[in-house]
């Protein structure tokens, strides 16, 4: 365990505060105005702040239900067919309010759905947690224990939170999901600015704004598996057959999977590579040739130029394997001497990508600071 970690026992005051912003929680459905909460959380340094959402049978997320906590009260603000969301954009924009989320990931999507914003400046607790030693992907409530020896309820993270009226389970544990994030934002800040790692955090948090606010830019090529068996050619094909997925994912609002599979589609550009344009369908299931087969033919009509093979598709010789391998020693040793979870610094992706000569977008930050030196030179 990392001497870094911290923990505090909370006051009696402090325990009846959370306890009753959790039994008290606000519900506001969707006639009801945010003015008058706004009014009062707009006074607040630090927000915390969560999401509920459903995206079992959808490609976009469909929001469920927004907690605010502003270290006093709770708000449960129902999303669905909510009109005026004038205050949460206001809230998500103010460069003076802290807004605290554990763990962002589709939080930002969520609130870029909701109120068109990103939250800025964000502090995330589970990023924060991990620069202080604990496990890089620590839930919140292992984390409340961690930190303050305060048992949550969890579990109900994947209930349908579209569903109306919502439980009063589900409510009650919505409402504890923020309740200590301001709490958790004042002990792990103040823990990190003693260890000088305070603009680790802040430049992390940025990052994750900035590349929500940019937008998803992955190659829908790199999301098939199965990408890295078919040649150049091969993936010039699989390259024009996932983008036309992708488009109808985003225009029908359908997982991936819903649309065509992963195995589908490499078979069919695997067919296609091999000149067996008029038989590559033939990998299709009825049902998705009846609804898809006249479009895929016409992207058969004319052969796509082979594209160089993306670095993350790139079959490693034995000489580079054993250089990723070293970086990965190296890391976990400068991990240790900081005492923090390896992938913290770098994943095995990243690492690749330095080795070949790429530069990350935190080379030129803290990180490269620590682990710069692993490029092609090392």
């Amino acid at each position: 365990m990392s001497h870094l970690r911290p923990s505090a026992t909370p006051s009696a005051s402090t325990l009846e505060l959370a306890r009753q912003a959790t039994e008290q929680a606000r519900f506001l459905a969707p006639e009801e105005g945010l003015s008058g909460p706004a009014s009062r959380w707009t006074q607040a340094r630090v927000i915390g702040l969560d999401t509920e959402f459903v995206r079992e049978r959808t490609f976009y997320p469909r929001p469920g239900l927004i907690q605010i906590h502003d270290g006093q009260e709770t708000w449960l603000i129902d999303p669905i067919g909510r009109e005026d969301v004038t205050a949460l954009t206001e809230l998500m924009n103010d460069p003076d309010s802290i807004k605290v989320f554990h763990s962002v990931g589709e939080d930002l999507e969520i609130m870029q759905l909701v109120a068109g914003a990103v939250p800025s400046p964000l502090f995330d607790t589970q990023i924060a947690a991990a620069m202080l030693g604990f496990p890089l992907q620590c839930r919140y409530e292992v984390l409340v224990q961690e930190c303050f020896g305060v048992e949550l309820a969890g579990g109900q993270a994947r209930s349908d939170w579209c569903k109306r009226p919502l439980s009063a389970t589900l409510l009650h544990y919505a409402a504890s999901d923020v309740v200590w994030l301001p709490e958790l934002q004042a002990l792990l800040e103040k823990a990190l600015e003693k260890a000088g790692r305070l603009g680790w955090l802040q430049e992390d948090c940025q990052r994750l704004v900035d590349a929500a606010r940019n937008g998803d830019e992955k190659v829908p090529l790199l999301r098939v598996k199965g990408a890295g068996r078919l040649d150049e050619l091969g993936l010039g094909w699989l390259d024009r057959f996932s983008t036309w997925r992708e488009q109808q994912c985003r225009k029908r609002d359908l997982p991936r999977s819903f649309v065509l599979r992963d195995e589908v589609l490499v078979d069919i550009a695997e067919r296609a590579a091999r000149g067996q344009t008029i038989e590559a369908l033939d990998a299709l299931p009825p049902r998705e040739r009846r609804r898809y087969g006249n479009e895929l033919e016409a992207l058969l009509q004319d052969t796509p130029q082979p594209i160089t093979r993306p670095l993350e598709l790139i079959r490693l010789e034995p000489k580079q394997r054993d250089a990723i391998k070293a970086a990965q020693a190296e890391v976990r040793r400068i991990a240790e001497e900081l005492g923090v979870d390896p992938a913290l610094l770098a994943s095995k992706r990243e690492l690749t990508r330095l080795l070949f000569g790429e530069r990350p977008d935190w080379a030129d930050g803290w990180r490269g600071e620590w682990i710069g030196h692993l490029g092609p030179e090392a």
